[in-house]
């Protein structure tokens, strides 16, 4: 095994995991005060969170076809190539985060009815309205965030966004819980309040991700007047393609899976919340390791070291698996003690464990998983994720979390059967196209 690209792989990851952790931190709490203030609360953002989680993910699509196109022309050492594509899709997204803002607030109602189980569910739709219509605002600069700190991951910073999420994680927790239950001055705005709280985090996310490129130097930076070009755009949008199809599909999938559980009751909705937040410590973990593979697959390409490239993608995903079968571990043992976090509720906590060491044993599977996806996607490689998003997401979690939760009556706990066996199947899939290595001869 080689020692350097170990050294290499860890130094880069090591901060997205910080970063991570930082951004799972204030999810989970921010959701255990948003528990402790109503279950009802809690239940709303079973409807407002898998959506609002996905709609910007998708709208993020162009951050695959950034992070290939800067990363391989920081390993070619093309500064000038990184920087005009930058600022090309910096403009490109913040056009279309102004036109999702509009279309979405346009479609709350039919978001809350659809996903929120009827007419049972009546106070988590009014709460899950309320939510949506304050952070739907904040579409254009998380998409302008990511876009910033997926360049600055393409050239190895890794370092500046997890000081950029470790301050607006404090600001969300801060002043969600000022006006949540109202503190000094400002009167109890409840769900209103974590939803300004969450605004505020990424406005001031966005803005110090700005101010790091307009101040850096090398080469991803805003220094000096770069005007963006479709030019500079074509080759972003052409591996973006495939990637927005693969988010569509994943994030619509799951998007049904959401309505699932809305239909399951409400018992089952605060149920999954804390679920989800809980097992977003795995996943946001994976997902750095994801990061780090792309980075340097892309810069190794770069380069012309196709050797080291693959090489890469095998360590990351050793690693990964190490590092999440510790999470798994504290998922076994501790299960209870991690969902009374978020309530008292028996019921809630009963329904909960089983789901929670199920997850457990599937946290090093979805390490590996993420990092084979990161690493296709570094290549210049999109198609294949966006296949494994259909077959995964699309077939194997939807028909098997429909048929266990409902014809086999076995309620959330076939729902979150059905989500373990869509990453089995992905990471069996992505691994052997990782290993059969046709991503090595891609061009762009």
């Amino acid at each position: 095994m080689n020692r350097r690209l170990i050294r290499e792989v860890w130094d880069l990851v090591v901060p997205v995991i910080v970063q991570g952790m930082m951004v799972t931190v204030v999810f989970f709490t921010d959701r255990l005060l948003i528990g402790r203030y109503n279950d009802v609360a809690l239940a709303s953002l079973q409807i407002s969170g898998p959506l609002m989680w996905s709609i910007f993910s998708v709208t993020a699509a162009t951050s695959a076809g950034t992070m290939a196109v800067i990363g391989r022309s920081v390993g070619a050492k093309n500064p000038l190539k990184a920087r005009q594509t930058l600022s090309a899709v910096l403009t490109l997204n913040l056009g279309v985060g102004l036109v999702a803002t509009v279309l979405c607030l346009a479609a709350r109602p039919w978001f809350a009815e659809t996903l929120g189980g009827g007419a049972s569910n009546s106070q988590a739709q009014a709460m899950a309205m309320i939510y949506m219509g304050v952070v739907f605002f904040a579409l254009p600069l998380n998409l302008i965030q990511v876009i910033g700190v997926t360049a600055l991951q393409a050239d190895g910073d890794t370092t500046s966004p997890m000081w950029i999420s470790g301050f607006q994680g404090l600001l969300n927790l801060g002043v969600s819980f000022v006006l949540l239950w109202g503190m000094g001055p400002f009167d109890e705005m409840g769900i209103k309040g974590a939803a300004i709280g969450t605004f505020v985090s990424f406005a001031s996310g966005a803005a110090l991700v700005m101010i790091v490129l307009f101040r850096r130097r090398g080469a991803v930076s805003l220094r000096g007047f770069i005007r963006p070009t479709y030019a500079a755009l074509r080759p972003v949008l052409k591996l973006s393609g495939p990637a927005f199809g693969e988010k569509v599909l994943f994030h619509s999938a799951f998007v049904i899976f959401a309505a699932y559980v809305g239909h399951l009751g409400t018992l089952e909705m605060s149920a999954n919340q804390a679920l989800i937040a809980i097992e977003s410590l795995g996943f946001i973990i994976a997902h750095g390791f994801s990061v780090a593979t792309a980075a340097l697959v892309a810069q190794k390409m770069g380069e012309n070291k196709i050797n080291d490239a693959s090489a890469v993608g095998w360590i990351a995903a050793g690693l990964g698996t190490v590092v999440l079968s510790g999470v798994g571990l504290l998922f076994w043992f501790f299960p209870g003690a991690l969902i009374r976090c978020f309530t008292d509720n028996p019921d809630i906590i009963a329904l909960a464990v089983p789901c929670l060491k199920l997850a457990a044993v599937i946290q090093p599977i979805m390490a590996a998983c993420e990092a084979m996806a990161g690493g296709l996607r570094g290549a210049g490689d999109t198609k294949t994720p966006l296949y494994a998003a259909f077959i995964g997401p699309c077939v194997v979690r939807l028909f098997f979390c429909w048929f266990l939760a409902f014809q086999m009556e076995m309620g959330l706990l076939g729902i979150w059967i059905g989500t373990s066996l869509d990453w089995v199947v992905r990471v069996l899939f992505l691994s052997v196209t990782f290993g059969r290595g046709k991503w090595k001869s891609i061009q762009f």
